[in-house]
């Protein structure tokens, strides 16, 4: 049986709200798991294709053959307010953070940001009441310092992917880009964001876009992306950018 691994992720619910019904139809299971979660499923066979990170694609490298599904995605273009770096007030240093998601691909990207800005490589500690900073999504009405996708944007000027369909090249599964289509909302291709800022702020909103589609500016950003984290020896090569349909 076909098994579909999806993220229980609240900003890649767009893309996958009708996945069960898309695979139920098919006589698919699926199976749920974190972000980073499904792309273990994947490598380890137990999914033939998931909803996961650049990281989750990239740790095949070498060990299984992946492709991704040119179709709906999750990339942040600039100031998004979904993930971000706050200091809290008792900050003393910048060399420790805290993450409740340590392993999640958001806190990944936080690190590599640091690391490419200023120079800081961040000791992950198990308290947020010991660390400099905290990595992870944003909590309504308490912005962070560092918006991780504006962060990003201005450190290579493309945008952040955070979600992709990745598919094994042996699965036994077809049109996995029909698939994909009918897991989306088909009338959401991005969601414009944009700042609140009282009305006497010294400084204008900042705006971005959530990007729910793949796009050649996705594409780059997911290269951007691949090269950082071979960089900082988190992948042992650089994988290739393969297309299902395509490569």
């Amino acid at each position: 049986m076909i098994t579909v691994a999806i993220p229980t992720l609240d900003i890649a619910s767009p893309i996958v709200e009708q996945a069960a019904q898309a695979a139920q139809a098919r006589g698919w299971q699926v199976r749920n798991a974190t972000l980073d979660g499904c792309g273990d499923l994947l490598k380890s066979n137990m999914a033939d294709i998931a909803l996961t990170s650049p990281y989750g694609y990239g740790k095949g490298v070498g060990a299984v053959d992946y492709r991704i599904v040119p179709g709906p995605c999750v990339a942040l273009e600039d100031y998004t307010n979904s993930f971000g770096i706050a200091f809290p007030p008792h900050s003393t240093g910048l060399s420790r953070a805290f993450s409740p998601e340590p392993t999640a691909f958001s806190t990944i990207i936080g690190r590599l940001i640091m690391a490419e800005k200023f120079d800081v490589a961040l000791e992950l500690v198990s308290s947020a009441e010991h660390a400099d900073c905290i990595i992870g999504p944003v909590t309504p009405g308490e912005p962070p310092a560092m918006d991780l996708g504006e962060e990003w944007f201005d450190i290579v000027e493309s945008p952040l992917p955070i979600a992709l369909w990745v598919a094994r090249v042996d699965t036994e599964a077809t049109e996995l880009d029909t698939f994909v289509a009918e897991c989306a909302n088909p009338q959401l291709l991005h969601a414009h964001v944009s700042e609140l800022v009282p009305l006497d702020a010294d400084h204008m909103p900042r705006e971005g876009k959530i990007l729910y589609r793949w796009s050649s500016e996705v594409s780059e950003g997911l290269s951007a992306t691949l090269h950082t984290m071979f960089y900082h020896q988190l992948l042992p090569e650089i994988p290739a950018i393969k297309l299902y349909g395509k490569d």
